[in-house]
């Protein structure tokens, strides 16, 4: 065989037999090169986690339909001012009453005056956010707001109304056509009369506090106090020179006060 054919065998064997280049690694790889790099591959047991839901504060009424407040002032145990968005206003609390301050003429405040004031001012102090629920009507004679007022205490949403009732800061009224809670602060007042807390313990004279619940009235606008003549019940406060009518009968309450000395007579004199 020709010598030159046998190099030519040898020199291709000598080529098949060598080892094909090896990959670049990502720090050898040359300048402006770039590799493209597979994201990381989730482990098959791993899920989403959820988005946390806001907490929710319980309450205990299914939803408070109402609108956000500011405790500015309080007033009296049923009166306080708000700021709203629509600017400061002044809100008297559905369907009870607390006593009375007295006035420039000279009649003291009822008893239990400053403690009521101080329980509504120890559960809405100014800067208090509440929520104000409307029941049918929207203000009173005087342009206040008539309002059911809510609070968040411990998670939970109060209604002011029923608690200062259930502490015996206030006595529960049915002022129609705004009776939504009337049950609900009834059943307050009995609790806190057989409690005797509040007013049921330290104003005991009849014509001071109420010793029982009138029956709802059937008269439209008629005060079930003074069953033998119509009196709207208040506001306003009325006194025995705005009416006409003397020595009539007077159940408890007597929101008027017409009875002075509790003997179930209203206006006996003048």
């Amino acid at each position: 065989m020709p010598r030159w054919i046998v190099l030519l065998t040898l020199l291709l064997v000598a080529c098949r037999a060598e080892p094909s280049t090896p990959p670049i690694a990502p720090h050898d790889q040359p300048t402006g090169v770039l590799t493209p790099v597979a994201p990381p591959r989730l482990a098959a047991t791993a899920t989403a986690t959820p988005a946390r839901a806001a907490r929710v504060p319980a309450t205990v009424t299914p939803a408070i339909a109402g609108e956000t407040a500011q405790v500015v002032t309080v007033i009296d145990g049923d009166t306080l001012t708000v700021r709203t968005a629509r600017g400061e206003a002044v809100v008297r609390l559905i369907g009870i009453d607390a006593p009375e301050r007295g006035n420039a003429a000279g009649q003291p405040a009822e008893c239990y005056f400053e403690e009521a004031t101080a329980m509504l001012r120890l559960l809405t102090s100014p800067g208090t956010i509440v929520i104000l629920e409307r029941d049918v009507s929207e203000t009173d004679r005087y342009g206040r707001l008539l309002r059911y007022v809510w609070v968040e205490q411990g998670g939970r949403w109060l209604l002011v109304n029923e608690e200062l009732v259930r502490r015996g800061a206030a006595v529960a009224r049915r002022y129609a056509p705004d009776v939504r809670y009337a049950d609900r602060l009834e059943a307050a007042q009995r609790q806190a009369q057989r409690e005797r807390r509040g007013l049921w313990e330290a104003c005991t004279a009849p014509s001071q506090a109420p010793t029982s619940l009138p029956a709802p009235s059937s008269r439209s606008g008629c005060d079930p106090s003074y069953p033998d003549l119509c009196l709207p019940p208040p506001p306003p406060d009325l006194d025995c020179r705005d009416i006409p009518q003397r020595r009539f009968r007077v159940l408890p309450p007597d929101p008027h006060r017409l009875d002075a000395d509790g003997d179930g007579i209203g206006c006996e004199s003048g």
